[in-house]
């Protein structure tokens, strides 16, 4: 590294242009002058040293070694003999820079200087001396100005013509830079047949020599590696490999940023009353990005929607205070909830939805979306999510794996045993007891213990009422209201408190409704000038009430098609109807199919998202808070190994449900018209 003053005709960048110090205008102002436009500028000289201590003024290397570097800062790092040459040549330097530049004074310095040092073995000439000291005056006396430079010895021009280098580089183009990743030998071969065929358009005496693996492969070495990626894999995988964390994004306090996204859990789970496998069930969850702290999960067959994101935001707003009445081997409290002031996620489309938007714009939550295919942006939820499926749910009977060829023989649907009850408690026991309490790696500390020692009570944003919560994070779409009340999929819902609003605004209304899709039994109506909320009952609340979207979605086609009914009447009958026919198939499989017999996926899974989307719970969906006594106390139950003349035990009991309802009249069924009706309703779950 060289040294340098502010002087006249000095050079140095600020903020990357390039100026040149022309004149001291009085004893402290300069006057400089920009190389590229010559526009003049004047600056003090505390300024100039302000600039250069900050890192923004940086003097101009003038050694022509020091040039060319196309990234980066100049820096040369010389091997021990070569730095021992170096310092033999600074002393024949130094020792002339103190004289005259004439032949007779330089003729003395190497004499004397050789006489004392008796290096290098003859004498060096006079010009040899004068050339190291004009370097090393250039450089500003640094010494890697006269370090000797082999590398740039030798022949520095092209061995191989032109035409050759043509071919060579069409190869690589249409070969090697390809998505069908062709190898370098595939390269050399289309290069080597181009070569050829030219040469048989040439006379002797003009024969092209035909390309080596040395020359093709410094070809390719020449094509910057981003490049080379991009071509044979595509830009979307080489902004991925060689992508560059700067500056990620950080917060200084909880509740301040929290990311969301879904997961489908590597486990095959049962139904707690028959056993038979229904699939793998969705995890949606939100953490927070200071603590790592879960603020919020939801866990059901629900597919990726906005039903399942509401869901998890609620269950991440509201206090957790039952989560220990709910879940009796819970041993710590889970805090962390509130309103975050940021939501990052993906670009689903249960994510970009009006209904989620207004939902945040209401609550004061400023949503970001990560860009399309980086994951990398909202980090912390994909490394829980991938925690929590590697070290809660690989190794434990029923595990799918995430990568198929870990599956060798294992059957998830022979040793599917674990109940959808049991692993919801189990999740909820490895986030509260295991993931919350253990130290964080990167933080150092359990999450929980930050979370505590890091935020106050009053610190905590929390919805204004609770009971408009379901209103705000709802679906929400526009109706009419009138006599009849408010008109949504076939059912009515009315109250005392719209007949008022009708008498107060008028006959008729366009009113906006918020929906809550997990349970149908009411809706929220705002007012025209949405100042006001009501609360509307369905009128056929008998039926309606804790049933989702979905569900009656299938009631309505099981009572057009099978029963030719189109009314709430006909819906409750098809509603109980369908739930006898899900215990009557589902304990006929049980007594004439194997124990684990696969079923099929698709059904099974509807089948589960009937049968459990009516849960009380809209965050986790639990079971009824007596069923964890009945639950074992390991963390999956399992299937005890069995010899060929050993009794098969029998899984554990599962809790009792409660009983199905049986519809009001019998129904009759023939054989064939059975089979044909069963199989139209699976169809339509």
């Amino acid at each position: 590294m060289a040294t340098r003053r502010f002087e006249k005709d000095a050079s140095f960048r600020i903020d990357g242009i390039e100026f040149v110090m022309r004149r001291k205008l009085d004893a402290e102002m300069w006057q400089i002058e920009e190389t590229k436009t010559g526009r003049l500028h004047q600056k003090s000289e505390s300024e100039l040293r302000h600039l250069y201590v900050d890192g923004r003024l940086s003097f101009t290397q003038e050694d022509a070694s020091y040039k060319g570097a196309k990234i980066g800062k100049v820096h040369r790092e010389v091997a021990q003999p070569l730095m021992e040459r170096a310092k033999v040549r600074r002393s024949y330097a130094v020792e002339a820079a103190k004289g005259p530049s004439s032949e007779t004074a330089l003729r003395d310095v190497a004499a004397r200087v050789w006489a004392k040092i008796g290096k290098p073995a003859t004498p060096p000439h006079w010009t040899t001396v004068s050339r190291w000291k004009a370097k090393l005056l250039s450089a500003g006396m640094d010494i890697n100005a006269v370090v000797a430079q082999n590398e740039k010895k030798g022949n520095r021009t092209e061995r191989y013509e032109d035409r050759l280098i043509e071919f060579v580089e069409n190869a690589i183009e249409k070969v090697y830079l390809t998505k069908e990743r062709k190898t370098i030998q595939d390269t050399i071969d289309a290069a080597v047949t181009a070569v050829r065929r030219e040469n048989k358009l040439r006379p002797e005496e003009d024969q092209l020599p035909l390309p080596q693996r040395r020359l093709v492969k410094r070809l390719i070495n020449e094509i910057s590696a981003f490049d080379r990626c991009q071509a044979r894999y595509g830009r979307e995988a080489a902004v991925r490999r060689y992508r560059s964390v700067q500056r990620h994004r950080t917060t200084d306090g909880p509740l301040v940023r929290a990311e969301i996204d879904h997961t489908v859990l590597d486990i095959m789970v049962v139904d707690d009353t028959t056993g038979l496998p229904l699939g793998r069930p969705l995890l949606t969850a939100c953490i927070d990005d200071f603590t790592r702290c879960v603020l919020g999960i939801s866990i059901g067959f629900e597919p990726a929607s906005y039903l399942t994101v509401a869901r998890c935001l609620k269950h991440a707003f509201l206090p957790k205070l039952n989560t220990r009445a709910d879940y009796p081997e819970v041993v710590q409290d889970w805090d962390a909830h509130g309103v975050m002031q940021e939501l990052c996620m993906d670009n689903g489309a249960e994510f970009h939805s009006d209904s989620l938007e207004t939902a945040c714009l209401t609550l004061g939550i400023e949503i970001h979306y990560a860009p399309r295919k980086t994951p990398w942006f909202k980090g912390k939820i994909e490394r829980f999510l991938g925690t929590l499926n590697s070290s809660l749910l690989h190794g434990a009977p029923g595990t799918t794996f995430s990568n198929i060829f870990e599956k060798d023989d294992y059957d998830p649907s022979k040793h599917a045993v674990v109940r959808l009850s049991t692993l919801r408690h189990i999740v909820m026991k490895w986030i509260v007891d295991v993931y919350h309490e253990r130290p964080h790696r990167s933080l150092k500390v359990p999450p929980a213990q930050l979370w505590r020692s890091s935020v106050a009570l009053e610190d905590i944003q929390l919805p204004d009422d609770p009971a408009q919560l379901d209103a705000i994070l709802g679906r929400r779409v526009q109706r009419s209201l009138s006599h009849k009340g408010i008109e949504l999929d076939g059912l009515f819902y009315n109250s005392p408190e719209l007949t008022t609003l009708r008498r107060e605004l008028g006959e008729r209304l366009e009113v906006e409704i918020c929906i809550n899709d997990g349970d149908i039994g009411s809706i929220t109506v705002l007012s025209p000038d949405k100042k006001r909320m009501f609360v509307a009952p369905a009128l056929a609340l008998s039926y309606a009430k804790g049933m989702t979207a979905w569900q009656h979605k299938v009631c309505k086609r099981h009572a057009a098609l099978q029963l030719g009914k189109h009314d709430s009447a006909g819906w409750q009958e098809a509603k109980t109807a369908i739930a006898e026919m899900i215990h009557q198939e589902f304990n006929w499989k049980k007594k004439t199919k194997p124990r684990g017999t696969k079923a099929p996926a698709k059904s099974a899974k509807r089948v589960g998202r009937y049968i459990t989307g009516s849960s009380s719970s809209p965050a986790v969906q639990s079971a009824p808070a007596d069923a964890g006594a009945a639950l074992p106390t390991t963390s999956v139950a399992t299937c005890p190994s069995t010899g060929p003349n050993e009794p098969v035990e029998s899984p554990p009991t599962a809790p009792a449900m409660p009983p199905i309802p049986m519809p009001t009249k019998t129904l009759k069924f023939a054989p064939v018209k059975r089979q044909r009706q069963e199989s139209t309703w699976k169809d339509e779950l």
